[in-house]
């Protein structure tokens, strides 16, 4: 499969299960501290609201083979809610790695911006994970701030 293969569809409710089976892949690099089993929880809540209650300016895209298979998906909030569009999560099943899924999620979001007229695409990945920081900076992405967290 090439990039060429990869389709892109607006999510539908019935692609709830999909999505929260790419939740323990979001949550891999979390710190310790976090509590993996409450964020996977508001995962499902989250991603509920996202496909069948979305607020104004969400959209959910979700990348599949040319067999309709789903192996990814962005959530995304765009105007109104925030000045630019932000990637709130971009997932690709492990079976989908390396083979440009993330990429065309990624194309998708910036052209998305370009229509909304937004002037930045933002999002918040995990220091840790080197993987996911690496492509962020090949498709462009600059660290511009520093988060840090602890526990209360």
């Amino acid at each position: 499969m090439t990039l060429a293969d990869v389709r892109l569809r607006r999510a539908a409710p019935d692609d709830l299960g999909f999505m929260l089976s790419l939740t323990p892949r979001l949550v891999a690099h979390l710190p310790a501290w976090r509590g993996r089993a409450e964020v996977l929880r508001d995962y499902a809540d989250l991603f509920s609201r996202a496909l069948h209650d979305p607020e104004p300016g969400t959209r959910v895209t979700v990348a599949e083979d040319e067999a309709g298979t789903p192996l990814g998906f962005t959530l995304l909030y765009g105007p109104p809610e925030n000045p630019g569009v932000f990637v709130k999560d971009l997932a690709v099943s492990e079976a989908a790695e390396g083979l440009g899924v993330a990429r065309a999620l990624m194309d998708d979001a910036r052209a998305w911006a370009r229509e909304l007229g937004a002037a930045e695409v933002g999002l918040k990945v995990n220091a840790d994970n080197a993987r996911a920081r690496a492509f962020y900076a090949r498709e462009g992405f600059r660290e511009e701030y520093l988060y840090l967290s602890r526990e209360p």
